[in-house]
């Protein structure tokens, strides 16, 4: 009777885990499998006391961090607010997450001590555009820390405000009465990078680029191209600075307001930070963070959100225990 306790508390564990089930299928799945009951109090019992049992510290310890960490935000579930989530940029493996009330830089900076607290000492950060990360992680991690603007990010960014010129461009051509279907038709594809391109991609771009040759769509691949070649055919910073400043030269500011923006963007103090992989090839351009808040929402969705913070980080010892350590700390 203790054999089948044990078991099935140690199904009832890794079934929420390994499975991303709920409570109540579990209970189901106990009486199929073991024709025993357990109400969904009692497997909430046995979860929280073997998440208890084990301790953040030794597990983030057993992960092997690779120094190179990735810091993203997200709205969660259940409560306004965001969530602080880090990760293992090489492995992809999740650290730690905070609940957070806002992005200011003294709830960053509390963050970041907490990790530090915890043994979380990077030498390189990576995180998306938001002024509040840069100059805290040097405050809390030293002057010398690495710091690379998430490579996603940044070309999010360059999208929006390129989609924002073909709109505007668009709406120009419409209030002088030019039907412009085929550009609404085909604006996915203009922003798409030209290698991902399929053969029926290239099929309706020669006749976007037939008809709009020497337009502001011409201009918008051209430009994304250029801003493109900076990042992916650079060398190294030095390289990636001089194509910058090559197509600063150029007049694009005076093209289109959005275009002027994206100018300003890639002039900014932070232009540094969105080529630090230049130099430092050991840190990758992005830290797929996208991927490991995807992964986390799948398990926020299936109990639509944790209730508590404490819920939350159990969870979380539970998932790096039994997926990342299969189940074991020696």
């Amino acid at each position: 009777m203790v054999v089948r306790s044990k078991s099935s508390n140690i199904e009832s564990i890794t079934g929420l885990i390994n499975d991303n089930s709920t409570l109540p299928r579990i209970a189901k799945r106990l009486q199929r499998v073991f024709n025993t009951t357990g109400s969904k109090s009692s497997i909430d019992r046995w979860k929280a006391e073997k998440a208890e049992s084990l301790d953040i510290r030794e597990i983030i310890k057993r992960l092997n961090f690779s120094g190179i960490l990735c810091v993203d935000e997200y709205k969660p579930k259940r409560y306004k607010g965001y969530d602080l989530i880090d990760s293992d940029a090489l492995t992809g493996r999740i650290l730690y997450l905070e609940k957070a009330e806002g992005l200011g830089r003294g709830i960053v900076k509390e963050h970041f001590e907490k990790l530090k607290d915890l043994g979380i000492t990077p030498y390189a950060i990576i995180f998306d555009m938001r002024s509040c990360f840069a100059g805290t992680a040097r405050k809390v991690f030293g002057k010398d820390i690495l710091i690379q603007h998430d490579y996603f990010h940044v070309m999010k960014i360059i999208h929006y405000h390129l989609n924002r010129a073909m709109a505007e461009y668009r709406r120009l051509l419409k209030e002088s009465g030019i039907e412009t279907l085929d550009i609404w038709s085909a604006r996915w594809i203009i922003l798409k990078n030209i290698e991902d391109w399929s053969y029926k991609h290239h099929q309706i771009m020669e006749g976007i680029l037939k008809r709009y040759r020497g337009t502001l769509i011409e201009d918008i691949l051209i430009l994304k191209q250029g801003i493109r070649d900076i990042f992916l055919e650079s060398n190294n910073m030095r390289e990636a600075f001089f194509r910058r400043d090559e197509l600063l030269k150029e007049g694009w500011q005076f093209k289109s307001q959005h275009f002027a923006k994206i100018i300003k963007f890639l002039s900014s103090p932070y232009f540094k930070y969105m080529v630090t992989y230049l130099d430092h090839p050991q840190i990758p351009k992005s830290g797929n963070s996208e991927n490991v808040i995807r992964l986390w929402r799948q398990m926020e969705k299936v109990r639509y959100g944790f209730k508590t913070g404490k819920g939350r980080l159990n969870h979380l010892k539970l998932y790096q225990f039994y997926h990342y350590l299969n189940g074991k700390l020696d």
